[in-house]
């Protein structure tokens, strides 16, 4: 009984609703196409129609299992937990790729920030000033040979984890606001991880780069990731804005091995593999300083960059 209580656990739980939820959208939108093809006078809507109903009957069943039945019984509701924050110190783990043109204000607005011990920017093999930047700003440098943003988050955390108590991870092209650390640290006395969402359109600078595109791509690619892993709330996996407490970071960086732009989703299911609450909250996000290295206004590296998110997700 032991044994396939596990193996339901790591084979069918999760997956059964995540897949009965895309079945499910696939069915809805080939219902969608048989009245579209009625209307137009075409003689395939009847199939498109007839195709669609045992789709939609199958994976909504599949979706409903999963979150009533296996989730109600294999998944309990964990005790609220509180952790004192009193005396911890706080380290920010910033990367940068080529960012001279805003690394020195990136990492002094982090620096000047009450409760920030030190910043520690991440070299992810810049060919500019960026180094030497940030060093005349009072932030530490550290070099990360192995290029991708995934290799220079993972650093950016095991520096941060060295130099403090409660790590911070941002990036260091001027989106992020030190600021919002206020924010996010309340929270991280009942949770192991904070992360920052940027879909609240209110908090978004108008010039930035979250678009529709980016906006719909993240919010969709996040539900997949609440689907599957149900019970924590998500609308923007690709956030690099995040907070946690250095114990619990200590529980997955075995685990972290994404080198690329899809890190930041492998890094919250990991997180959750090993038991750790997670939550999101607001934030301001501005227009980014410089060209953007990332995905930035590139709607096909958007759409690819996506894709392998919810690839990761799909068979995580």
């Amino acid at each position: 009984m032991y044994m396939l209580k596990k193996l339901i656990e790591k084979y069918i739980l999760g997956r059964c609703g995540l897949y009965g939820f895309l079945l499910l959208l696939a069915g809805i939108s080939i219902h969608i196409l048989g009245f579209v093809f009625r209307f137009l006078e075409n003689n395939v809507s009847d199939a498109f129609l007839d195709m669609s109903a045992p789709v939609i009957l199958i994976s909504g069943s599949l979706f409903a299992f999963d979150i009533l039945a296996l989730r109600n019984l294999f998944k309990k509701r964990e005790e609220i937990s509180a952790t004192s924050l009193a005396g911890k110190t706080m380290a920010v783990g910033m990367t940068a790729y080529n960012d001279e043109e805003c690394i020195a204000d990136a990492a002094g607005d982090f620096i000047r920030e009450p409760g920030v011990k030190t910043v520690i920017v991440i070299d992810n093999n810049c060919t500019d000033k960026t180094g030497e930047k940030a060093r005349n700003a009072g932030a530490a440098v550290v070099a990360e040979i192995k290029q991708g943003f995934g290799y220079a988050c993972m650093r950016a955390l095991e520096e941060a984890c060295r130099a403090g108590d409660i790590i911070v991870l941002v990036e260091g092209d001027g989106t992020f606001s030190a600021g919002d650390i206020r924010k996010l640290l309340p929270y991280l006395e009942n949770f192991d991880m904070v992360c920052g969402t940027r879909t609240t359109n209110e908090l978004n600078s108008p010039d930035s780069q979250l678009d529709w595109l980016m906006v719909l791509g993240n919010l969709f690619v996040a539900k997949l990731l609440q689907v599957r892993f149900w019970g924590s709330r998500f609308t923007d996996v690709g956030c690099t804005y995040r907070i946690m407490k250095k114990e619990s970071y200590e529980k997955i960086r075995g685990k972290l091995s994404v080198g690329g732009m899809h890190f930041l989703p492998h890094m919250i299911i990991e997180s959750i593999k090993a038991g750790l609450k997670i939550i999101e909250v607001p934030i301001t996000f501005r227009k980014r300083q410089g060209i953007s290295k990332g995905v930035g206004s590139k709607k096909l590296r958007a759409v690819a960059v996506g894709i392998r998110m919810a690839l990761l997700i799909l068979f995580s």
